[in-house]
């Protein structure tokens, strides 16, 4: 049989033990690829020349990330590879009693890589460019893009680049087991299924003492961030100390629980001498014993995984959100007086009829937009006093206020689709889009017992129930002003501030954009006015850059470290399987069922997966709740809106990684007791 045969046949037979392996490589082609190939997604959609810059610098960023990224690949890979060697030593063994010299053997092995290698990635690159199709739609709904040619494409370079970089990663591979099989003496490989590690519980007294000063760790360092919040940002002890007693807490828990859990199950005699608990509980003890050190890592891989998950997933979603709360309209023109270093108008402005000011200058705004709004703005000599806390210090904040009648509010809300508001007889309305957590607190607690308003000789009251927070024109900064709404007829004979137009162009493409911009441009009302435009495309291009490459390498990093974990707890797992093959035969042998050998190895794997799991949760739990507290200090979206999201990813790939385990393990003791008791 040739060794191209022999190692075919090796790979077909072995199909469940190279599941793990299998796996791995093809989540992190799939993966590799996605975030490689989205410079070549923008082909699809018309972008402008700062979105165009914007795929190059994430493209860019990408490129370096995934440099990273391939070498913890190359380490898991490396790592999985070692199972399958470990698995194998008796068959390679037996290979040399047979009359082959281990260089043979190596290349038979070096096969069996290429084989395993190449199908994993033809997978890994048919999931990615599958997947990719997807992620452009996403991306064009990020950066507020119009898909114009979507069609399904494979990006070569990404696909070239893919190859080359776990082309070296099989190399190494390849490296590895060469090495490994030339380090390996005969009686080593034969034997190698019959050496087992000792296991010695520890002392109930030092493991009950060690897993409450995890538990003590664990619980000051959550406490410290829970109640500090965003002040721990300006405490330099607070965030390094937390995280470094949260990662010794960790160790400690785990360490703790190979002697304290079996422990405490054993004090329920009936639970622990029912069916096969004893040798559940056993088991997991021994793992626990020998694995801490591992399990911890993982806990604070998940951890980190899922935290930047759910937080690059929010910014995307905070991104999304911020254009909708700060670009309502395609495009908005305001006008007003020019002011000086203080803030003062130079001259009063008269106010100007924006839609005869385009016409004049040969602009017909019914030919650009489908819809268009102009309103006014008038002045009034009130300012509001906001008592503002941040960081526990309660500061004075003074919040410019200006009048806008009930009709053209209710204009404002009709072109973006939302329900008018009424004012009974001596009523004003307050309407404010500040979005700072800090702010709106603020002005809430002023809505409470919120000043009347004198306005043509006349007294107007409002309440809490009168406070609204509709934005009110495309901005690209936070507008911190008040905006009072009063009835009709009273702001006849009050200063005008500034008018304003809002314009919903028929389609969004580029040609209404330009044929606004430049009709602006021709806009002139002397010195002392200022003509200033907004768009909703701008304001993306403002705000977009820096957060959308950071959601990107958030949820790119995330989901590796979520791969990485994973594929580390299934390969320790299908490695202890494999090593107490002689005790599930025991079992066996005194009488145990099939169903009931098999319900505790999935008992088994659920608790070795679903304890660094938990823990992990509890850490990102507390950490979601900080972040979520600073994001929306920052104007950001609750995190929590992600956790669905991120759940699903976890749900698909952790939860792959379970079932193949579970399916894996329960192969390995079916196919090796079969095949011992064939021999005996």
């Amino acid at each position: 049989m040739t060794s191209v045969k022999l190692a075919l046949r090796n790979v077909k037979k072995s199909i469940r033990d190279y599941t793990i392996y299998f796996l791995t490589l093809t989540f992190g082609v799939c993966v590799f690829y996605i975030f490689n190939a989205l410079e070549s997604q923008s082909t699809m959609m018309k972008v402008t020349k700062n979105q165009a810059l914007l795929f190059k610098e994430l493209s860019a960023i990408m490129d370096t990330a995934s440099v990273f990224v391939s070498i913890i690949l190359g380490f898991l890979i490396v790592y999985a590879n070692r199972f399958l060697i470990r698995r194998r030593k008796k068959e390679l063994g037996i290979y040399m009693i047979l009359g082959m010299r281990k260089g043979e053997i190596s290349r038979i092995l070096i096969m069996e890589t290429v084989f395993v290698g190449v199908f994993s990635l033809i997978a890994g690159l048919a999931l990615g460019a599958v997947a990719a199709q997807g992620m452009a739609l996403l991306t064009a709904n990020l950066m507020q893009s119009t898909i114009t040619d979507f069609s399904f494409r494979i990006s070569t370079d990404s696909a070239l680049e893919t190859i080359a970089y776990f082309a070296l990663i099989f190399l190494l591979v390849l490296i590895f087991n060469t090495l490994t099989l030339s380090r390996q003496k005969l009686i080593d490989l034969l034997y190698a299924n019959r050496k087992n590690e000792r296991f010695e519980p520890p002392r109930l007294s030092r493991s009950v003492a060690v897993f409450l000063i995890a538990v003590g760790c664990l619980a000051y360092a959550y406490w410290s961030m829970l109640s500090k919040g965003a002040q721990s940002l300006l405490d330099n002890n607070t965030i390094p100390v937390a995280t470094l007693l949260g990662i010794a807490g960790s160790f400690l828990f785990f360490y703790s629980m190979s002697g304290f859990i079996i422990k405490v199950v054993q004090q329920s005699k009936r639970f622990y001498l029912k069916n096969l608990n004893m040798f559940v509980l056993r088991q997991l003890s021994s793992k626990f014993n020998t694995t801490f050190v591992s399990i911890t890592m993982v806990c604070l891989l998940l951890f980190i995984s899922i935290s930047t998950l759910s937080s690059g997933m929010a910014l995307s979603n905070s991104i999304t959100e911020k254009l909708r709360k700060h670009a309502p309209f395609d495009a908005t023109l305001s006008i007003l007086a020019k002011t000086d270093k203080n803030g003062h108008p130079l001259d009063p402005y008269p106010g100007v009829n924006i839609v005869n000011a385009f016409k004049q200058n040969g602009v017909q705004l019914d030919a650009l937009a489908k819809n268009y709004l102009t309103v006014r703005y008038h002045t009034i000599d009130k300012s509001v006093k906001l008592t503002v806390v941040n960081n526990g210090v309660t500061e004075t904040a003074s919040l410019n206020s200006y009048l806008l009648t009930l009709s053209d509010y209710n204009k404002i809300l009709a072109l973006q689709g939302l329900a008018p508001i009424t004012l009974n007889s001596g009523e004003y309305a307050v309407n404010s889009a500040i979005s700072n957590a800090t702010y709106r607190s603020a002005i809430n607690e002023y809505m409470t017992h919120a000043d009347t308003i004198a306005v043509e000789g006349a007294t107007l009251r409002t309440g809490p129930q009168k406070f609204y927070t509709h934005t009110l024109e495309d901005s690209q900064n936070e507008d911190y002003r008040l905006t009072f709404v009063v009835p009709d007829g009273m702001t006849a004979d009050l200063p005008v501030f500034r008018d304003v137009l809002h314009v919903i162009y028929p389609e969004q493409t580029p040609q209404y954009e330009e044929q606004f911009l430049s009709g602006a441009a021709k806009l002139h009302f002397g010195p002392t006015i200022d003509v200033g435009a907004q768009t909703r495309v701008s304001v993306s291009q403002y705000s977009n850059s820096a957060t959308t490459l950071i959601a990107y390498l958030a949820v790119y990093l995330g989901i590796i470290f979520l791969i990485t974990s994973a594929a580390v707890l299934a390969i320790r797992q299908l490695s202890e399987t494999s090593d107490n093959i002689q005790r599930y035969g025991l079992l066996r042998k005194l009488g145990a069922e099939e169903k009931m050998i098999n319900k505790s190895l999935f008992a088994q794997i659920s608790i070795y997966f679903g304890a660094p799991l938990l823990l992990a949760l509890a850490h990102t739990t507390v950490g979601i709740f900080f972040i979520s507290h600073l994001v929306e200090t920052f104007n950001a979206t609750s995190i929590l809106g992600s956790s669905l999201v991120t759940a699903a990813v976890l749900l698909t790939i952790y939860g792959g990684y379970f079932l193949a385990t579970y399916l894996g393990s329960k192969g390995i003791l079916k196919r090796d007791y079969s095949m011992r008791a064939y021999a005996e």
